[in-house]
């Protein structure tokens, strides 16, 4: 089974899995925490997460800052198997690490990356088809 860890300093993981929610519906698989905010000790709520992980899980976290505490806290799992960290998520790579299929290859999986670079666009140069109320 593939499971989801959404970790970020504050309340951006859990703000990010509510927005996600609107998109894909509830989802058992997804799991937020927000470290430092509301008292959370984020090595408990990680080791709580972990103990809720089987062997054969496949494991996608996904963290607010490269190298940040969070990111740091994580990173030592990338010696699991089926483990992968993303860092500087955002709500495109959410989405489509919610579209994977259950076969997904880890080049598939590791694509994720790319999305979130491409979710990341100054408007001021970009050329975007414009839309009227009647097309929503």
């Amino acid at each position: 089974m593939r499971k989801h860890l959404i970790i970020s300093h504050g309340n951006l993981a859990k703000g990010m899995l509510d927005t996600l929610t609107m998109f894909i519906g509830e989802n058992k698989n997804y799991y937020a925490i927000s470290a430092y905010a509301d008292n959370c000790n984020p090595t408990e709520e990680l080791n709580c997460f972990w103990s809720s992980i089987n062997e054969e899980d496949q494991v996608l976290i996904y963290t607010d800052i490269l190298c940040g505490s969070v990111n740091q806290l994580v990173y030592p799992k990338l010696s699991r198997a089926n483990t992968f960290i993303f860092a500087g998520m955002n709500l495109p790579m959410l989405i489509q690490g919610s579209c994977l299929p259950d076969d997904a290859s880890d080049e598939e999986i590791m694509k994720l990356a790319d999305c979130g670079r491409e979710g990341v666009v100054c408007m001021n140069n970009a050329e975007v088809q414009s839309y009227s109320e009647e097309d929503e």
